[in-house]
């Protein structure tokens, strides 16, 4: 039986055919480009970014208060000069990704001022990060390293600029918040803090390592600390105890650390740096049980290696390490990754650590206890062998 769309078959590998069938594909190709390129450019004007409410009565409004929108030149920057990048493939990417913000907006996720703000630090170290990985690059396709004319900045601006070049540092490290109002840096730390804070390890058993979540007073023995006697010390943030008995609330914890002569009221974690475990009172620092003695080369100071017995309230001490220096590396990214890019852990050593938090504490919004915390945070992770600058 003959095969009616056989003709039909032929046919379509006729050069006729094909033709056809190229032109189509072409055209057809053209027109799936053109309306790409058209939706493209429609979906990264600034109308269409400030078409949902969310964007428009909040991150719009401070936009246009910034230099970014109004300057002494005229040159004004849209949205997508900064959030959208120009070439084909980030494009492409950035617009599948934004399909997320559609779904928040129908969510209603952050439809009112107070969720907004109650996102604000989360959204915006997602955009920092994303400006740190590409190397700020939509801010370099308008501010041009070597078209910067240093004469023409403040001694200050200049001084930082060239240094943050020299240091390899990207545009986003020292210019957070340039068109948008800064989120409250101490938020994302606070909330680690606040859980942190509402799981003390109150069911700790004996021989269980913990560490201290904050500055907190210690005694010699469990009638005073019942009594909540006057204080025979204070154990500071990230000291490492082991529980050896617990009654109530309290436990009988035990630090291992040095001694160095002359200054037997400080507990340090490790000989020769002064990262301080534990303060406490003249009578109190001579129950410290001693082990190796050794003399600093260097300094010629005698050190010696203690443990340490004291009680304390197990409301003070967590056991999750990870977690209490996840808060500590938070709370270093909001307040001195604000205004430039962090300082590496190793560049300086724990004690001189100290001296530069103390510079620096009063342009930062952490409080008194949470300084220590920061102290202790930078100190205790210093990496073992680092050349300190």
């Amino acid at each position: 039986m003959k095969n009616p769309i056989a003709p039909v078959f032929r046919w379509l590998t006729t050069p006729v055919a094909i033709g056809i069938a190229g032109t189509a594909g072409i055209v057809i190709g053209m027109l799936f480009l053109g309306g790409l390129h058209t939706a493209m450019e429609a979906t990264t004007s600034t109308e269409f970014c400030i078409s949902c409410h969310e964007l428009r009565d909040t991150v719009y409004v401070e936009y246009q208060q910034s230099p970014h929108y109004s300057n002494a030149s005229g040159v004004q920057a849209s949205c997508a000069d900064c959030h959208v990048p120009e070439p084909l493939v980030p494009s492409l990417v950035d617009h599948y990704q934004a399909l997320g913000e559609l779904y928040s907006s129908w969510k209603g996720i952050i439809d009112t001022p107070e969720k907004f703000e109650a996102h604000r630090l989360e959204m915006a170290e997602r955009v920092w990060t994303y400006m740190e990985k590409t190397d700020s690059r939509e801010c370099r396709s308008c501010h041009q390293q070597h078209a910067m004319n240093v004469e023409l900045q403040s001694a200050d601006a200049a001084k930082r600029m060239q240094e943050g070049f020299a240091n390899g540092d990207t545009c986003i490290d020292c210019h957070k918040g340039i068109a948008h109002k800064m989120p409250d840096m101490s938020s994302g730390f606070r909330e680690k803090f606040a859980a942190l804070q509402a799981s003390p390890a109150i069911e700790a058993n004996e021989g269980d390592v913990l560490f201290a979540l904050g500055l907190d007073g210690i005694w010699s023995g469990n009638e005073k600390a019942q009594a909540h006697e006057k204080e025979d010390g204070r154990i500071l943030p990230g000291t490492r105890v082991t529980v050896l008995e617990r009654d109530g609330d309290l436990a009988k914890v035990r630090m291992e650390g040095w001694q160095r002569e002359g200054a037997e009221r400080l507990i340090v974690a490790r000989q020769g740096e002064r990262i301080i475990e534990a303060a406490v009172n003249a009578e109190f620092a001579q129950t410290a049980q001693f082990g190796e003695t050794m003399v600093d080369t260097d300094t010629g100071q005698t050190w010696k290696e203690v443990t340490f017995e004291a009680w304390g309230a197990l409301a003070n001490l967590v056991s999750d390490e990870a977690a209490l220096w996840a808060y500590g590396e938070q709370m270093y990214k909001a307040a001195c990754g604000g205004c430039h890019s962090l300082t590496p852990l190793g560049h300086f050593t724990a004690t001189q650590w100290i001296g530069i938090v103390d510079g620096m504490k009063n342009n930062t919004s952490p409080d008194a206890a949470e300084v220590y915390f920061l102290k202790s945070y930078l100190q205790y992770n210093v990496p073992d062998g680092e050349e300190h600058s």
